[in-house]
């Protein structure tokens, strides 16, 4: 569903058309009248929510919801807007949130990013992505609904200002997943809540459709005891085969009862850390080399990327069972280095599907990591086991399953 605030302009001649009614009609229009009036907003932008968000516990242990806010500055004849501050207001006249300075910015994909010490400017006739992750209070109940204040100026300075933009709170059950793969540790990159990674930062526009396939996807790398991915020094990375890269050749499994809706096999497992070619296409056999895609309910499938060649054990059609082994890891397609690429979308295709929110029902949260560090063979991760219950690993993570 498509939510958007909507701009009523104000009619300097508007009450003229009380002289027309009844007078006891018109007196008792007289105070809606003036109040609409006074409470407009005379924003001259168009801001658009398209995709509900969702409430999702993470492994932190806090609630959060990620979305996006489609903001546009309509008029060419406004000029640039400068946006000021944004604030974010649940169920409660208290906002949840507010954004100003540098942490509008912060908002932006890494695309969008402007210079260091610049304003988040939206020039006449644009459009900015806004990626919200919130991050409800301890203890707080998920709101409803969602709506925001905005304030904006041109440049003459003046000031404009925007109450609306309502999103209703998506009320369906999350999926609740088994684990996708087995031993190791795995570092979560690219992982949700970051909208500078290429996941929920990469908008796909497509016939006249703008959505997200990798909203909450997840890269799994693999880990040895020691919090490293490959063990070598920088310069000699990619001089490294695939088989000494930890999670390589992993047994990758179903995460869900489900049926095989789409898969491929056949495509070579490239060298870690070589050049890729642009992709052809932006579909499945465009991007992700060897590839499952399960449906394990109507509407919900789960894309499994980057496998290993030679490895994929099922067929189009084939009906198989939560912990089945189904693949191995690898390192076909678009990818950098052995790994799993995993999401869950509302489409077995990846063109104009949606991403959709998930939980793992079960794992080990073990600490913190990053790309150079898991690199970096001098690099040592201090480790402490939590475990934790249907929720869904963030960025940075590394967890056990």
């Amino acid at each position: 569903m498509t939510r958007k605030a909507v701009i009523y302009p104000t009619h300097k001649n508007s009450l003229l058309m009380g002289f027309y009614l009844p007078l006891a009609t018109f007196l008792l229009l007289l105070i809606p009248v003036f109040t609409a009036r006074a409470q407009v907003n005379n924003a001259p932008i168009e801001v658009l929510i398209p995709h509900l968000p969702a409430v999702i516990k993470g492994s932190d242990n806090r609630l959060h919801l990620a979305y996006e806010l489609h903001i546009t500055n309509f008029y060419h004849s406004t000029g640039p807007l400068t946006v000021k501050s944004l604030s974010v207001f649940g169920d409660k006249s208290l906002p949840i949130i507010r954004f100003s300075d540098v942490y509008l910015l912060k908002l932006l994909n890494s695309e969008e990013m402007p210079g260091k010490g610049e304003d988040l400017i939206i020039p006449p006739g644009q459009r900015k992505v806004l990626f919200v992750w919130l991050t409800l209070p301890s203890g707080a109940v998920p709101p409803q609904r969602l709506y925001h204040k905005i304030t904006l100026t041109d440049k003459k300075k003046t000031q404009y200002k925007l109450t609306g933009a309502v999103t209703m709170i998506d009320q369906k059950k999350l999926s609740v997943l088994g684990p996708p793969l087995r031993g190791h540790s795995w570092f979560i990159d690219e992982g949700p809540g970051n909208p500078k990674s290429h996941h929920w930062g990469s908008l796909l526009a497509q016939n006249g459709i703008v959505t997200i396939p990798q909203r909450y996807a997840i890269d799994f790398f693999g880990l040895n005891d020691a919090g490293h991915a490959v063990e070598a020094a920088p310069g000699k990375l990619n001089k490294l085969p695939n088989k000494k890269w930890t999670g390589f050749g992993t047994e990758v499994l179903a995460v869900h009862d489900a049926v095989v809706r789409d898969m491929r096999d056949g495509i070579a497992d490239h060298e870690p850390l070589a050049p890729l070619p642009e992709p052809k296409e932006i579909t499945a056999p465009g991007l992700y080399g060897n590839f499952i895609v399960l449906e394990i309910s109507p509407g919900v499938f789960v894309h499994y990327a980057h496998l290993q060649h030679g490895s994929i054990k099922v067929h189009i059609g084939q009906r198989v069972k939560l912990g089945d082994i189904i693949a191995r890891l690898g390192d076909s397609g678009n990818a950098g280095a052995p790994h799993l690429h995993f999401h869950v979308s509302d489409k077995p295709t990846f063109e104009l599907s949606e991403g959709m929110p998930f939980v793992f029902s079960t794992i080990d949260l073990l600490g913190k990591t990053n790309e150079a560090a898991m690199l970096d063979p001098t690099s040592k991760l201090k480790t402490k086991t939590v475990k934790q219950n249907n929720v869904l690993p963030l960025f940075g993570d590394v967890v056990r399953f």
